[in-house]
């Protein structure tokens, strides 16, 4: 991700959603968030802030103060959710590296140095700025490569969540021809959620985890009727 865009709509979402995961189910409190972070570029991506067009994360009074509370401030960094986190009882750690092509490898090795300890009965979130490889990936896109190695790595209590945008392609053979690589990769059917515009992969080794996360993806949807729509994940199978 690029600190440009803390705070959009599209944050709402996905912290919102990370919340909801970690305390309602009682899954696990800790979260390893691994944005990825990319250079500001000056482009307008990150101006999408009127949460009242946004699809998820509206309810959550507090988040959308706290994150409009960055904005206005000046405080558009993704630093600035640990804090929040925290505030809500839960442990988190970001690896808060600069991301670029050609440290790709180095990046990864430095998180799975200094944070293996945390692949264990967690949420492991990483936030590419784009999503899932392509024929030419660049910075913007993670790796199937990495997405095995890391999913090797985490213990049966955890969940790898993986952000992805959508391309201009037909939504539902997308979200399925993404899963069906996911497994190929895992050997696990990734659950999955979106509000039409990005896409939230989840990846278990553990059926009594992916039953609990599954029920929690289910109700959030219902809660946010507007996620989801025309999609079901029998549709892959």
């Amino acid at each position: 991700m690029k600190n440009q865009y803390f705070g959009d709509i599209r944050d709402l979402f996905k912290y919102d959603l990370i919340l909801r995961i970690c305390k309602e189910n009682a899954l696990t409190e800790r979260v390893l968030f691994i944005p990825m972070l990319t250079k500001n570029d000056g482009k307008l991506d990150g101006n999408k802030i009127d949460y009242s067009k946004a699809k998820a994360g509206t309810k959550n009074e507090e988040l959308k103060c706290y994150l409009t509370n960055c904005i206005q401030n000046n405080r558009r960094n993704v630093a600035e959710i640990e804090f929040y986190f925290k505030s809500k009882g839960m442990e988190i750690y970001i690896h808060n590296e600069s991301f670029v092509k050609s440290g790709r490898k180095n990046y990864f090795e430095k998180l799975l140095k200094e944070k293996l300890p945390f692949f264990s009965h967690c949420l492991i979130f990483l936030d590419p700025d784009i999503g899932l490889e392509v024929k030419a990936s660049k910075e913007k896109h993670l790796l199937y490569g990495e997405v095995e190695e890391l999913y090797n790595k985490m213990d049966a209590n955890s969940i790898l969540m993986i952000y992805q945008h959508f391309p201009r392609e037909s939504h539902v053979e997308y979200r399925c021809r993404r899963a069906k690589d996911l497994k190929n990769k895992t050997k696990d059917f990734p659950l999955q959620i979106s509000d039409n515009e990005i896409i939230f992969f989840f990846l278990t080794k553990n059926k009594d985890v992916k039953s609990q996360l599954e029920s929690k993806l289910n109700y959030y949807k219902i809660k946010y009727s507007n996620l989801d729509h025309n999609f079901n994940q029998m549709m892959c199978l």
